[in-house]
Formats: C-alpha cells, sequence, structure tokens
C-alpha cells in the first residue's frame, strides 16, 4: 500500500482548501447576479440555502425568522432538515442560543463544538439531527433584522474564518434582494442595485458598463485599491488600472461577458499608490428584461497574503523534493529536510494566526511559531557541526543549550564544561546526547538542571542533574526500547554499559560515558 508523505499531504490540503475558496466566490458572484433577476422572494432563499450547502460542503442549511410576539425562531427554509421540520420546528431565539446571539447583536457566530460550548445551550432540534458545527450570520431586513443565514455540519472538516467571508456574502445578496423587491415595482429604478448592499462587501465591488467604464467601485474596494475618490476613477476603463502583463486576461473576461458568460482570473494589479496585490477576479454580466447584458459587474479579493503564503510553502516543498528525488541522498540532506519541515510548519502556524480575528489566540499560535523556529535552530546547531574545523566544546554547548532553553524550557539550566577539543564527527554526536539527557529532565524532573562535561582522557564524563526525586530502581532497563535511551547508547561510544545512575546523589543524577 503507497501512503502520501507530509509533503504531498499539505499540498493537498492546500490545492483543497484553495479550490473551496474560489468555489466559495463563484457561488456569491453567481447567486448576486442570479437574484438581480428574481422577482419572488421564496425560491430566491430556497436556492440560498442550496448554494450554503454546496459552498460549504455540508448537508444542513437553514433560513432561520422571528416568530412574532415571541422570542423564537421558524425553521423557514432549509435543505437537509426533514419535509416535516422545514415550516414548523422551532428554535430559541434568546443570546443563550447560537441564532439569538448572531441576531442580537449584528455579529456571525462560528462553533465547531456545540456540545462543549459554554456561550450557548445546543438547540434540540441540531441535537436531534447529531449537528456538531455551525455558523450563523444576520440577515438584515428593511427596518428590523429578517433572519438568520446558518450552515450546519455533523461530521467533516472543522468550519474556518473565510467560511464566514462566504455566509455574509449570501446574507448580503438576500438583504439586497430584500430591498429591492420592497421598493415600488411601477417605478422603474435608476439602478437595479443597493449601493449601499454593494458598499457592505469587504470584497472590491465594480460595477462597469458593457464597454468596460467604471461606473461604480464599493468602499471596500476603493480601500484596497488605495483610491482616494471615486471620481478618480469613475468613467475610465477598466483596463486602464491592471499592468501590461495583465491586461489580456481582464480584456478577454470582458469579451466573455458580454456575450452573456461568467468567468473568473487571478492576476497581478498594483494600487493607486503602486502596492503590489494578486486579485481573484470573478467578472460576470448582469441581463436586463430583454435578456440582454446591460452592466457588467466584477468582485475582485485580494489574495496577496495567500499567494505569498502558497509561494513560501511551494518552494519548501520543492526544493525538499528536489532533494529527496536524488538516488544517493546522504544524511545531511535529511536533516536539512527536517529543518525546512520545521520552517514549514512555522509558515503553517503564523498563516492560521493571520486569519483568526481573536486575538488572543493569534497571540497564542504566533508563539507556537517562534517556538518553532527555536526548535529548527537547535536541529540546525546539531547538525552543522560536521561543517566546522575541530572546536571547543564548551562553545558548542553553551550555544546548544541556549537554543534548548528557549525553545522547551522555562527551568534554569545550567553549565560546567571543561575545554575539550573533538573532531568534528563526533561534535554532533555529543549534543544530540546532552539534548537527550536535557529532555528526559525537563520531562520527569524538576528545578534547576545542571550539565556537567569533564575530560576522562579518552572519553568525556556526561552528568545532568535536576531537583527531582530520583529514578526508579529499574531505570535505565537494559533491554529498553525507548528511542531517547537508544540514541544515547549509540552515541556514545560504549553501548549500554556507558550509561549509569547516581544513588547516592541528593538530585537525580544520570551519567554517560562519551567516547572522544
Amino acid at each position: 500500500m503507497e501512503h502520501s508523505t507530509p509533503d504531498e499531504t499539505i499540498r493537498a490540503a492546500l490545492r483543497k482548501t484553495h479550490a473551496r475558496l474560489k468555489r466559495q466566490h463563484e457561488l456569491v458572484v453567481e447567486f448576486g447576479v442570479h437574484s438581480l433577476k428574481s422577482n419572488s422572494l421564496d425560491p430566491l432563499i430556497n436556492q440560498a440555502c442550496t448554494v450554503v450547502a454546496e459552498g460549504m460542503q455540508t448537508r444542513f442549511a437553514k433560513v432561520l425568522t422571528p416568530i412574532e410576539d415571541t422570542n423564537d425562531f421558524l425553521l423557514a427554509y432549509g435543505v437537509g432538515w426533514d419535509e416535516e421540520d422545514i415550516g414548523s420546528a422551532v428554535v430559541g431565539g434568546d443570546v443563550a442560543s447560537p441564532a439569538g446571539y448572531a441576531i442580537s447583536t449584528y455579529r456571525p457566530v462560528l462553533s465547531n463544538h456545540l456540545g462543549q460550548e459554554e456561550r450557548f445551550r445546543t438547540p434540540e432540534l441540531l441535537k436531534r439531527y447529531g449537528i456538531e458545527r455551525a455558523i450563523n450570520v444576520p440577515i438584515r431586513g428593511i427596518s428590523v433584522p429578517f433572519g438568520v443565514l446558518e450552515a450546519d455540519s455533523s461530521d467533516g472538516d472543522d468550519f474556518i474564518e473565510s467560511d464566514l467571508v462566504f455566509l455574509e456574502g449570501i446574507s448580503n445578496v438576500i438583504s439586497m434582494t430584500l430591498e429591492r423587491l420592497a421598493s415600488d415595482a411601477d417605478v422603474p429604478a435608476p439602478n437595479p442595485y443597493s449601493e449601499s448592499m454593494l458598499n457592505a462587501s469587504p470584497d472590491c465591488v465594480k460595477v462597469l458598463s458593457t464597454e468596460g467604464e467604471i461606473e461604480f467601485m464599493n468602499d471596500a474596494g476603493l480601500c484596497l485599491m488605495q483610491i482616494g475618490d471615486l471620481a478618480q476613477v469613475k468613467g475610465k476603463s477598466w483596463w486602464h488600472l491592471w499592468p501590461q502583463e495583465s491586461k489580456s486576461l481582464v480584456l478577454d473576461a470582458l469579451e466573455k461577458v458580454v456575450r452573456g458568460e461568467s468567468t473568473r482570473f487571478e492576476a497581478l494589479c498594483p494600487t493607486a499608490l503602486a502596492e503590489p496585490k494578486w486579485w481573484d477576479v470573478t467578472v460576470a454580466p448582469i441581463m436586463g428584461p430583454e435578456g440582454v447584458v446591460e452592466k457588467v459587474i466584477a468582485v475582485s479579493r485580494d489574495i496577496t497574503e495567500r499567494r505569498h503564503h502558497e509561494v513560501q510553502l511551494l518552494s519548501l516543498i520543492e526544493a525538499q523534493n528536489t532533494q529527496l528525488s536524488r538516488s544517493n541522498m546522504d544524511v545531511e540532506e535529511v536533516h536539512h529536510r527536517v529543518k525546512n519541515s520545521l520552517h514549514l510548519v512555522n509558515t503553517l502556524l503564523l498563516l492560521q494566526a493571520n486569519l483568526t480575528p481573536d486575538e488572543a489566540v493569534r497571540i497564542q499560535l504566533q508563539t507556537a511559531a517562534g517556538r518553532v523556529v527555536t526548535i529548527a535552530t537547535v536541529h540546525e546547531r546539531l547538525y552543522n557541526a560536521s561543517h566546522e574545523h575541530a572546536i571547543l566544546a564548551s562553545d558548542y554547548l553553551k550555544a546548544l543549550l541556549g537554543d534548548l532553553g528557549r525553545a522547551l524550557a522555562d527551568r534554569k539550566i545550567e553549565l560546567d564544561a571543561d575545554p575539550l577539543v573533538l573532531p568534528p564527527e563526533r561534535m554532533a554526536p555529543l549534543g544530540l546526547v546532552v539534548s537527550e539527557l536535557i529532555t528526559n529532565a525537563l520531562k520527569y524532573g524538576k528545578g534547576t538542571i545542571e550539565v556537567e562535561v569533564k575530560d576522562a582522557g579518552d572519553h568525556a564524563l556526561i552528568s545532568v542533574s535536576d531537583e527531582g526525586d530520583g529514578f526508579p530502581d529499574t531505570y535505565p532497563k537494559p533491554t529498553g526500547t525507548g528511542l531517547g535511551m537508544r540514541l544515547v547508547k549509540n552515541y556514545c561510544g560504549y553501548g549500554a554499559a556507558a550509561i549509569s545512575i547516581d544513588r547516592q546523589s541528593e538530585k537525580s543524577t544520570i551519567r554517560v560515558r562519551f567516547k572522544l
């Protein structure tokens, strides 16, 4: 049976997330275009539930509406639920329920662990269907909230922050349609959209003429493009904002849209202040009553940070894969691969930190990323010794213990080492043995850790002590299979006979003879 490598798994996860984001972006735009042609609310909201279920890759989606003169919600529209529940099932609408909290605060709610939630109670309806994860997004009405758009899941992957953006996009389209349908149908509107609703989008939204001239750009778009005022770009051709290398993509997209097709592309377009930015752009036609294209809508999402991380990750993976493909890969290449993998983990942690809106979570992820980098430094120091000429063991160990302390320890580590000069091929094994002994003291001991390395002629005597309760009588087992102690036995040069426990010491002390 073939097994995927860690790199292949990461690349597959990146492709999966990227494809999901692209599809969500396309669904929002397609649903927005569809809404402009809709004159009936019920079919549109049913369609919204179907779109949400597809975009979230889940079976369950619904719209809850407030029940008049009560504090409850009705499951008014939905997919995945039993027919008898749609139009009759009721859930609580107070702030102790996720939907009630969302509509009372006008803020979205995301929970991936409903059964363990301390903020809210889990509605009985969700318990009955085994729902474990839910996202609730309020839907604005004309003068009061219309209801709550909700995606639910009983299995699969956790919902993520970008899923909130997707649901908010669908919610905004519903609100825009509510506003349009509430207007007087006998009075032709000068514009079939609500600029206030387009301004609610976090993406850069532009309305163009069929010739590609800019008629409207929302507030977020002006901000993202660093344009001071709409007047600076109104009436100008959209493709003039793009650099030469991207113009052909823009012109091709406009040609397709004029023919009634929707399209999508990714391209570089610097801001008005020359800041380089990458965009994921969806362009779609806006059809008139006679089925003729009257306007064009272009929605651009800033993917600069995502693209930067993808390039960085793929570069690391490619570098590692290139090394692995060599037929005679030596030990040094393996170590380099481990170091790159640790930096890859650091990048992923920082990427997740940038995605979370919670400052406390962001700080924790950034701290974890810093620890991973420090561990990578320890690893690099261990194996770079083979490139050095003969060096003092005390200098090498002092730097190594400093790295270990920053990465793993909240306890003091003291070093007392004789000025031994070791050949480079023995420096890395020395570092590995000392690192393993310190790691054991950190895991099982307590208090200050004292490390001694003494010159004993043809060998060094390594002692590591801490203020713990001592080792059990059976430690170390001659036949022990622990990877750490096996490394110590192999690298010290004397096997299991080199390891001893000082039972007379008042401290927990282990000694190892290390061949020079």
